[in-house]
């Protein structure tokens, strides 16, 4: 049996998947995923470190200037601004779809070039029926030979062979056109993109349930826009740095309700010894390694009412951002600073 850790202090996390990358970076074999569902590794996420791990983080590394450089930033905000008409059209009433809809078109804009103004484009249906899939599969207790890896020897087409050919030739056939668009025009071909997805929906889901049961923070937010944007405009990510309030409530949506609430699990490739609170624990080279997100964003000794949404806990006695922002909800280690990048550039009233 391998050891698991869970790690539910964001200290010790960064100690172990940061500060220790070289050691804890690699992943767990999942056999069914592995061995079937990403035979070639094509998902660099999820690979352990190999050649095709280095070289897909340092392609994507590459394509993260196109961000940093703030080459999206039109783009967030042309999405931004159809999203406010779509929800003012409608009253409202189907700002579920309209939500899903305004994440996935300004990921798939960036990464393809693929615009989705109604949400109901059949490329987007394949995209999210294709990502569902992706997730039921790698869940390791969901196919059988995760728990018994020993029946994946018995020959001749058994049903889990049969899922994973499946979801194969229908994610080739779907991303082979993507990437012919994606190559045609100007589109960044992010490999995140499932991560995006998903963290980049499941926030502004957070937000809006935030504004249903503390909405008593609403008032201050809408005064300090009012009072640095003015009312002729959008705020825009220009404004960003004068909007320390919107700044908070960004990062207590990200801590309050994080999208996910266990970290993509890591493994050690040699022993090591790590201290935490007087005491050494020792990690034996193979173990899995995974960080509670759920847990280290509702510690009690950094988040006093930590259940409760509270943006004014990141802002100090003068109302500004306090320094030393940590969080855990993109992960840790060169993969989850990539996500950061890609996420938390995003215009905060977008």
């Amino acid at each position: 049996m391998q050891p698991v850790f869970l790690i539910g202090d964001i200290r010790l996390a960064k100690e172990v998947l940061e500060k220790r990358a070289t050691k804890f970076s690699s992943r767990p074999t999942i056999p069914y995923f592995h061995y079937h569902v990403d035979p070639t590794q094509a998902y660099w996420v999820f690979s352990k470190q190999n050649e095709t791990h280095f070289i897909g983080r340092k392609l994507t590394t590459g394509l993260m200037a196109t961000v940093r450089a703030g080459e999206t930033e039109p783009l967030q905000q042309f999405e931004a601004l159809l999203n406010m008409t779509h929800l003012l059209d409608d009253g409202g009433k189907n700002w579920f779809h309209h939500i899903d809809r305004v994440s996935a078109s300004m990921v798939l804009s960036a990464a393809f070039g693929l615009h989705c103004p109604t949400g109901q484009e059949h490329d987007l249906k394949e995209i999210v029926a294709c990502l569902a899939e992706l997730v039921r599969l790698s869940i390791p207790s969901a196919i059988i030979i995760n728990v018994l890896p020993f029946l994946d020897i018995i020959p001749g087409p058994m049903p889990w062979r049969k899922q994973a050919q499946t979801y194969r030739k229908r994610e080739d056939v779907l991303y082979n056109k993507l990437i012919t668009r994606a190559v045609s025009g100007e589109a960044s071909g992010m490999n995140t993109l499932q991560s995006r997805l998903h963290v980049t929906a499941i926030s502004m889901h957070t937000f809006i349930l935030a504004c249903i049961l503390y909405p008593e923070w609403i008032p201050r937010a809408q005064r300090e826009i009012d009072a640095i944007v003015g009312e002729d405009r959008l705020p825009s990510i220009k404004d960003r740095p004068r909007l320390p309030f919107i700044e908070a409530i960004v990062r207590e949506t990200l801590r309050w309700r994080p999208a996910v609430r266990f970290g993509i699990p890591h493994q050690s490739t040699s022993d090591d010894v790590v201290e935490y609170k007087g005491k050494e624990y020792f990690i034996p080279k193979g173990s899995i390694i995974i960080a509670a997100t759920w847990a280290i964003e509702h510690d009690q000794e950094r988040f006093e009412n930590h259940d409760f949404f509270q943006p004014e806990r990141f802002l100090d006695d003068t109302n500004n951002l306090r320094a030393g922002y940590e969080t855990s909800a993109f992960g840790f280690g060169r993969r989850g600073k990539l996500l950061h990048q890609a996420l938390s550039l995003k215009s905060p009233t977008s």
